[in-house]
Parts: structure tokens; C-alpha cells; sequence
């Protein structure tokens, strides 16, 4: 054994009976850095940590700082289930520790512990453990709740640990933790759907216990900003097909739909129009034919809003249903499900034709992205319907052409100038799209000239618009071969590329 490892054996039984254990940690934590890692499997039987956790009950916070130093170096050569099944009263009392670095450090041993089976086993058969851990959710630091939070859903993943958390006992512990404050609440809500996505199991048990309840009835009762909290708590389990069952069995999407209608006539409900677009959208996006065919008059009122035929006047409003009409149309089966409300859609890209150039910054940006995402489609996925759908949606931009959103990248604006680059590359990646950006006089030559970028992001965004069309199998029938080199030499040379300067030394200058 070398005399490093020697070094720390001695410290570590000397600690408990020194008079000034601060020294003695200041030595331990030199004496294991000058030690190679190497070397440090050699401590592992020789390891007594008992005094090093009794080193937290002081008053001095860099003694317990040390410890924590200390015990962070040390803790990983030992199984984190062995630390959980040898210092159990020390983990307890660490996790009632008034400084925040002990409490984490505890409970990121018992995650390490929670990651297998057998580790979940000593973790929830250690009743006071699991109950301390359930009230760290309650924490009044947010890394120390993360942490509980991220322990509890693991033990979760296991039938006999879902069991523990969710019993009589551990309930009741959790009802408590809500009890304390309106962020604890929402921080027990946090971990319940957390639970609710990890399965059909999980879902029927917490369903269950009442908690999943609690957190629908949030959606509709209290204020306007736990309302909008418990919305987007409630998201996830929407884009989840258990949870989206259990929230239409609830009745909770019929709720929430209503909400939606009143909002033409309750300013109340108004004020929750943002929140409940983006849920709609979000399920939207994961279920676009089942929005589409069985809450049709949400989508018609999104596109009501986005073309500015409700709520007129609401910039901000329009701004999150040009996002979420993008959201539900990013994906081939969500442009098609939009297609489906034509004359909305007509109304929807003309607003957004429109929006490019006389509309505030804010929402000529949300137009050109929302553009992006509509026009944006993998080439595999290409069938003739989406690509006849897109052109048509293209025609349908009113007085806007290709010419304008090239104006808009010329921009010195990097948002601006980005975003519209951004819209160019997913129209590069259509067959009717390059033959636009081919006969865009000066379109071709703009792409190829790299002294129009200045910054990282700007580069980027000119080299993949090359890159979509030098992989474009369509190209070659509409670009010239010229043009098609040029483009392969600039994919080729990269995004950052600079041309060299060449300096000529002229006869008679120095």
C-alpha cells in the first residue's frame, strides 16, 4: 500500500478524535489529490467514513464545506448501495443537514443507488429513507427538490418501489409537501406526471392515489397563473396515449376546449388563450388528425387567430398561433390534417405572406419561422400530395414572392437575415423550390458569395442552404452544371472557409 493510501487510512481514524477536525479535512483532501486515481481502489476495504459524516454537525460552513469535499472523493469508491445499507442513520440526518451541499450530496448517493434493481430494493425496504427523500421534495432549494424528484421517479421505474412511494404512508408525506406552499404543490405535481410517462403501471397507480386529480382540477379553479402552470404540467401526458385516454375519459380535454370557446366573451378565459393554444398545439403536433377530426373547432380558431380574424390586434396572441399552426404542421401528417381547414389555411399564409414585410419584428420573425417549419420536409418523406400541397400553400403567400424573403435576407439583422435563410434552405429542398430560387435573378450568386456573412451563425445557415441542394437528387435536372460545381467546391471547403490573400511585392517598394 503506498504512503498516500496509508496517509488517508490514518487521517480518516484519526478524524473522529482530533481537536481541530478542519485541519485534519484540509489534510485528507491534499493528501487525495496528490493521489493517482490508480491508487485509489487500494482505500476501498480500508475506508471508515463514519467520522467524515459526524464532521457535518458543526457550525462552521467550510468544515462542512471540506466534508462535502472530502466525501465526494471518496463515496464514489464505494458502492452507492453499500453507502445507502452501511450509513443510513448518516444519510438521514444529511438530508435534514441545514446547508444545501450536504443535502444534495446525500441525495445523489441515493440516485447513484436507485439506478438498479437490487439498489431500489434497499432504497424503498428503508422506509425512513424514502419518506425523508419524499420530503426533500418540499426543499426550499431547487437542486435539492430536482434531485428528490429524479430519486423518487427512478425507484419508480420498479414495481415494488412504485408500491413504496405510492402507498397510504407516502402519499399522505406527499399531500403534506403540498401542503407547505403553492411551489412545493407544483413540485409534487412535477414528479406525479413525471411518473405518469414512464408507463400504462405507472399511470393506473398515481392515477389512483388522487394526486393526478388534484393537478386537473388546478386547470380549472384558482388564479390565472396556477391555471396556466397546471396546463403545461398537464402537456406531457397529453402527448402521451395513456395519459391522453385518462385525460379525455376525465372529461378534462372537453373542459379545456370550453375554456377555449370563452374566450371570445370571458375575459378570464382570455387570459388563458396562450397557454391553451400551445396545449392543443402540442397534442397537435403528436396526434394532428385526431385534433383535426375531433376538435375541429380549436384548429379553427388557431387559424382564426393566426390570421387575424379573432382577437384581432393581439400581436403576441398571433405570434403563438403562428407557432403553434407550425407546431401541428411540421410533420407531413400534420400539413395534411391543416389542409383539411382550406379556406383557414388560405387566410393563415396570406397573413403570413403579409406579415414578411409590413408586420413588427417580433412577428415578421414568427412569420418566417413559422414559414420554415410549413415548408420544411425530409426527402424521403416527399409524396407527390404534400409537395403539390406546399407549392399551392406557396402561391397562396398573396403579394409575397421569393424576391422579398431574399430582401429580408440581405438584412443586417442576424435574427432576421438567419430566419430567412433558414426559409430558403427548406424551399432548396423542394423540386418547385429551386426551380423559384434558379430563376430568383441574382438568387444563385447571392448563395455562392460568402462575403455576405460575417458571423458564425450566418455562415451556418448560407452553407446549409449549399449543402441542402448539393444532396438534393433533384438538382442536377434544374441547376446548371456550373452553378452545381460551384455549389459541390463551397460544400466541400465548409461553412468557415476564407480565401487566401495573395500579396505581390511590387519592384521599388520596400
Amino acid at each position: 500500500m503506498s504512503g498516500y493510501v496509508n496517509e488517508i487510512v490514518r487521517l480518516l481514524s484519526e478524524l473522529s478524535l482530533s481537536d481541530d477536525p478542519k485541519k485534519q479535512l484540509l489534510d485528507l483532501k491534499a493528501t487525495l489529490l496528490a493521489l493517482s486515481t490508480s491508487r485509489k481502489d487500494d482505500l476501498h476495504k480500508n475506508l471508515e467514513l463514519t467520522a467524515l459524516f459526524d464532521s457535518f454537525n458543526s457550525s462552521d460552513c467550510e468544515q462542512v464545506e471540506l466534508a462535502v469535499d472530502v466525501l465526494g472523493q471518496l463515496l464514489p469508491l464505494v458502492s452507492s448501495q453499500e453507502v445507502v445499507e452501511r450509513f443510513s442513520a448518516e444519510l438521514l440526518r444529511g438530508l435534514e443537514h441545514p446547508h444545501e451541499k450536504v443535502r444534495c450530496l446525500v441525495l445523489k448517493q441515493v440516485l447513484l443507488c436507485a439506478e438498479t434493481e437490487s439498489g431500489v430494493t434497499s432504497v424503498q425496504s428503508n422506509r425512513s429513507l424514502l419518506l425523508a427523500v419524499i420530503r426533500s421534495v418540499g426543499d426550499k432549494s431547487l437542486g435539492v427538490v430536482k434531485i428528490a424528484i429524479s430519486v423518487l421517479v427512478k425507484v419508480c421505474g420498479y414495481s415494488t418501489g412504485l408500491t413504496a412511494v405510492f402507498s397510504n404512508e407516502s402519499v399522505t408525506a406527499l399531500q403534506n409537501v403540498m401542503a407547505k406552499s403553492d411551489s412545493c404543490r407544483f413540485s409534487v405535481y412535477e414528479f406525479v406526471v413525471s411518473v405518469c410517462l414512464l408507463g400504462e403501471m405507472q399511470l393506473s397507480v398515481v392515477s389512483n392515489s388522487g394526486l393526478l386529480d388534484r393537478l386537473i382540477a388546478e386547470v380549472t379553479t384558482g388564479d390565472i397563473l396556477t391555471q396556466l402552470n397546471a396546463l403545461e404540467l398537464l402537456t406531457p401526458l397529453a402527448l402521451n396515449a395513456g395519459g391522453m385516454n385518462l385525460l379525455d375519459r376525465g372529461g378534462v380535454i372537453a373542459k379545456l376546449q370550453y375554456l377555449l370557446s370563452l374566450a371570445e366573451t370571458d375575459p378570464m378565459a382570455a387570459l388563458l388563450m396562450p397557454g391553451l393554444i400551445k396545449f392543443f398545439g402540442n397534442m397537435g403536433a403528436v396526434r394532428p388528425w385526431e385534433l383535426v377530426e375531433q376538435y375541429g373547432s380549436v384548429v379553427i380558431l388557431v387559424l382564426g387567430v393566426a390570421s387575424g380574424t379573432c382577437h384581432q390586434g393581439d400581436v403576441a396572441l398571433q405570434n403563438v398561433a403562428f407557432q403553434t399552426v407550425a407546431h401541428i404542421g411540421s410533420s407531413c401528417d400534420g400539413k395534411l390534417a391543416l389542409a383539411k381547414c382550406k379556406t383557414e389555411m388560405d387566410g393563415v399564409m396570406e397573413v403570413l405572406g403579409g406579415s414578411l414585410q409590413s408586420a413588427p419584428t417580433d412577428l415578421r420573425l414568427a412569420a418566417l419561422n413559422a414559414l420554415t417549419q410549413l415548408f420544411s420536409i425530409q426527402t424521403e418523406e416527399m409524396t407527390e400530395e404534400v409537395v403539390a400541397l406546399l407549392e399551392m400553400w406557396w402561391a397562396g403567400l398573396g403579394g409575397t414572392n421569393l424576391e422579398k424573403v431574399v430582401m429580408v435576407a440581405q438584412q443586417p439583422f442576424s435574427d432576421l437575415h438567419c430566419a430567412a435563410l433558414n426559409l430558403i434552405n427548406a424551399l432548396a429542398n423542394l423540386p418547385w423550390g429551386q426551380r423559384l430560387i434558379y430563376n430568383e435573378p441574382g438568387l444563385v450568386e447571392y448563395i455562392l458569395d460568402r462575403s455576405t456573412e460575417s458571423d458564425k451563425v450566418g455562415k451556418e445557415c448560407k452553407w446549409s442552404v449549399v449543402e441542402t441542394l448539393v444532396k438534393s437528387p433533384s438538382a442536377p435536372e434544374i441547376f446548371e452544371s456550373e452553378h452545381l460545381a460551384q455549389l459541390e467546391k463551397y460544400y466541400r471547403q465548409g461553412p468557415f472557409y476564407v480565401e487566401a490573400q495573395v500579396e505581390v511585392a511590387l519592384e521599388g517598394h520596400n
